[in-house]
C-alpha cells in the first residue's frame, strides 16, 4: 500500500520538519551529552541552510502517519527528537458535537491544486485510439506492435541497444 502528500500536504511537512530541526539544533549545540565531533557536523548542516539534527539513523528522527477514515486520510508527522506532532490534514479537525448532534464544518478546498495543464488536445475520440490497440483476429504480434510504435513511438535506442545484448 503506498501513501502520498499533495504539494501543500508536503509543503506543511517541510515547514514544521525545518522548524522543529531548529529547535532540536539548538538544544543539541548547548548539550553537553553530544560530543564536539558531532556538534561540528551538526553546525555544517546549519551553516547550509537546513539544520538537521542527530539522531540515530537505525530509528529516523520523524514519523508520518497516514490513519484511513472516510474523508480519506488523517495525517500526522511526529518529531522524535523535539517530541512534538502536528496534523498535516485531519478531516475530523472539522467535527464538532453541537447538543448531542453532529456538525461537519466542510474544509476549503484549493481547485487550484490539481489541475491538468497538459494539452490533449491532438486526440479528439478516444474510442479511435482504444480501437487502435485491441488486436483484432485477423492480426499478429508484429502488426499490433506496429500499430503500438506508431501511436507512442520507440522506445529510446539506450533501451534497444540494452535489449540486443
Amino acid at each position: 500500500m503506498a501513501y502520498f502528500l499533495t504539494d501543500q500536504q508536503e509543503y506543511e511537512l517541510n515547514l514544521f520538519l525545518d522548524e522543529q530541526n531548529r529547535i532540536a539544533y539548538h538544544k543539541q549545540m548547548e548539550s553537553d551529552e553530544i560530543s564536539d565531533e558531532l556538534k561540528d557536523i551538526i553546525k555544517k548542516t546549519e551553516e547550509a541552510g537546513s539544520p538537521i539534527p542527530a539522531f540515530d539513523p537505525q530509528y529516523g528522527y520523524y514519523s508520518v502517519s497516514f490513519t484511513p477514515c472516510n474523508e480519506g486520510n488523517r495525517i500526522y508527522v511526529h518529531h522524535h527528537i523535539t517530541n512534538q506532532s502536528k496534523s498535516i490534514y485531519d478531516p475530523a479537525n472539522n467535527v464538532e458535537i453541537i447538543n448531542d448532534t453532529v456538525v461537519v464544518e466542510e474544509p476549503e478546498i484549493d481547485q487550484t491544486e490539481n489541475l491538468i495543464t497538459e494539452d490533449f488536445s491532438e486526440i479528439t475520440d478516444f474510442d479511435d485510439v482504444l480501437d487502435t490497440l485491441i488486436p483484432t483476429q485477423e492480426e499478429n504480434i508484429d502488426e499490433l506492435s506496429q500499430k503500438l510504435t506508431s501511436i507512442i513511438g520507440t522506445p529510446p535506442e539506450e533501451l534497444l541497444q540494452l535489449q540486443s545484448e
